[in-house]
């Protein structure tokens, strides 16, 4: 187990090994999916020598000559054609070059002399040749394990016919809230209750980043139930996730509860404000569990900040990053020490505007009114009008 003052943010995704399972999706569902093994190239890109363009196919060196139109060559043409000097072929685009041609000179660019072509030398020489596997040759990685497949992505694997593609397989998610205070947004609440926010925030940042997920109530803070449901959920889900009941008081049954059902404990907290110091996250075989704060804010930054990072890890994703950007600081702060700090602002025109320095963790209006936050490094406790700063994009 890792304690809070042993493991920072960056080293959250990599406390697991991947360990998911995986799944053959159709190419038009694969969007979103990680590849589980590297992809190999079928053919080579382009396949054959072709033109970029609609023009003349001819050998640079017959340059201001007159040479003779042999014919047309259309796309889709698998005929072979071939030139000697004193000839070339009108070709259009796609199609296959002829042998010994190596330029084209631009259709509207063609001089004649009657109904000869005369090329001068404006056009360079390899003009528009578009050589076979340029792109990629057969055999090499087209794709990499890992990689999260996006429409180009998509659009490549369709270019080589592959329409089967194994990825790993998403788990399936099972969303807890706890507490006797909490109600449900359709149920009525009097003033010492609180409408549960925190499993909506916590399903919408999972299914923002392509995660599905089933709410299946709240525990009440009682042992035997939060036992059971636990136990319910570990047989039918591969992940489980709680907001409440992480903190250190007499009313904490989600250690004892997940202990008892032999999970064990990878991270007991993270020096992180707010929402770090309560976190933990629990592992059996290949399911796993995430006790997050019961405070909305810290619920909504650590499902962002680390559920993501680690079930991304579980699937074989190493190298997943937010969207970052480089911005200058617009005003100075002052941070507390020993811990990083959660900074929330406005990116625009390349500065970093702070919002609200002085948030409690149990409220939402600044994760509504900011787009982008600062994480601020390990015992970091100044930082100065103007400094370069890496912030996290978090409304793309």
């Amino acid at each position: 187990m890792r304690y809070m003052n042993e493991v920072g943010l960056d080293e959250i995704s990599n406390m697991l090994e991947p360990f998911l399972t995986t799944t053959t999706v159709n190419l038009d569902e694969c969007l979103g999916e990680i590849l589980s093994s590297d992809i190999i190239a079928q053919k080579s890109l382009p396949c054959f020598d072709n033109t970029a363009l609609d023009g003349y196919a001819y050998n640079y060196a017959d340059r201001g000559k007159k040479l003779k139109i042999l014919g047309t060559i259309l796309a889709g043409d698998k005929s072979v054609y071939e030139i000697k000097s004193g000839q070339c072929y009108k070709i259009m685009t796609g199609a296959i070059f002829p042998k010994g041609a190596d330029t084209i000179v631009r259709l509207e660019d063609a001089k004649f002399d009657g109904e000869f072509l005369v090329p001068d030398n404006d056009t360079k020489q390899f003009n528009a040749l578009r050589y076979a596997g340029e792109e990629i040759k057969k055999g090499e990685i087209l794709l990499k394990k890992g990689e999260i497949l996006t429409p180009a992505l998509a659009m490549y694997l369709a270019s080589q016919g592959i329409t089967k593609i194994e990825v790993a397989k998403k788990p399936s998610i099972a969303i807890f809230s706890t507490g006797d205070e909490i109600k449900e947004p359709w149920e009525e609440a009097d003033e010492s209750e609180i409408y549960n926010a925190n499993a909506t925030g916590i399903s919408a940042v999972l299914a923002k980043f392509g995660f599905k997920s089933q709410y299946i109530g709240i525990i009440k803070d009682d042992f035997n139930q939060t036992l059971q449901r636990l136990k319910d959920a570990s047989e039918n889900f591969d992940v489980i996730i709680t907001s409440g009941g992480a903190s250190k008081g007499e009313a904490d049954f989600m250690h004892r509860a997940l202990s008892s059902l032999d999970f064990t404990q990878t991270l007991n907290g993270i020096k992180i404000v707010p929402g770090g110091g309560p976190t933990k996250c629990y592992k059996k075989g290949s399911k796993l569990a995430f006790v997050l704060p019961g405070n909305p804010m810290a619920a909504f930054l650590m499902t962002y900040l680390i559920t993501i990072p680690v079930l991304f890890r579980a699937l074989g994703k190493k190298d997943f990053l937010y969207q970052k950007v480089r911005a200058n600081l617009k005003g100075s702060l002052q941070l507390k020490p020993n811990r990083s700090n959660i900074v929330y602002g406005i990116y625009e025109n390349g500065e970093f505007i702070p919002t609200n320095t002085k948030f409690g963790s149990g409220m939402i209006r600044p994760l509504v009114e900011s787009n982008a936050m600062l994480v601020s490094k390990f015992n970091q406790t100044k930082l100065e009008n103007e400094q370069i700063l890496e912030i996290l994009l978090t409304k793309v």
